[in-house]
């Protein structure tokens, strides 16, 4: 879905500059929509893939020269602030989202709808906090087998 918003947002992109060059008649609204529906899409959908690939760069200059059993408390440690961070934004994404679809918000001077896609923070967040959940549940189960690779 991400790639598929990021194909979209250059297209459509692309399509308004050759009309707006050409034509001397831009896409109405594209600012917006690359604002306000493409740019969330792309990146909190891309959050959710990144993590569900384990695939965030991670630098671990600090964290490779701590004992395996250190290793592994500073990782859980790290993904349960992640839990607790990703909840407060949840809540309080949903609180805005809630909010902005009772008033119909719109994207400024247009009347693009933008609310639907403040659901898409709540959710995101969610997901990404079941995902950090599930590492620490792993994590815990590690606790008993012997030292090996953390990932």
């Amino acid at each position: 879905i991400a790639a598929l918003g990021l194909i979209g947002m250059m297209l459509h992109t692309i399509v308004h500059a050759l009309a707006r060059h050409l034509f001397n008649a831009p896409l109405t609204g594209t600012n917006e929509l690359v604002a306000y529906w493409y740019m969330p899409i792309v990146t909190l959908i891309g959050f959710v893939a990144a993590q569900w690939r384990d695939e965030h760069i991670a630098v671990t200059l600090l964290v490779d020269r701590l004992r395996e059993r250190n290793r592994r408390e500073y990782l859980v440690f790290g993904r349960v602030l992640g839990i607790l961070l990703c909840g407060g934004f949840v809540w309080f994404g949903l609180v805005k989202a809630l909010e902005n679809m009772r008033i119909g918000a719109t994207a400024g001077t247009t009347m693009i709808p933008i609310w639907p896609v403040n659901f898409l923070v709540p959710a995101a967040f969610g997901a990404l906090g079941a995902l950090y959940l599930r590492d620490v549940l792993g994590r815990s189960r590690e606790q008993s087998a012997p030292e090996g690779e953390i990932r």
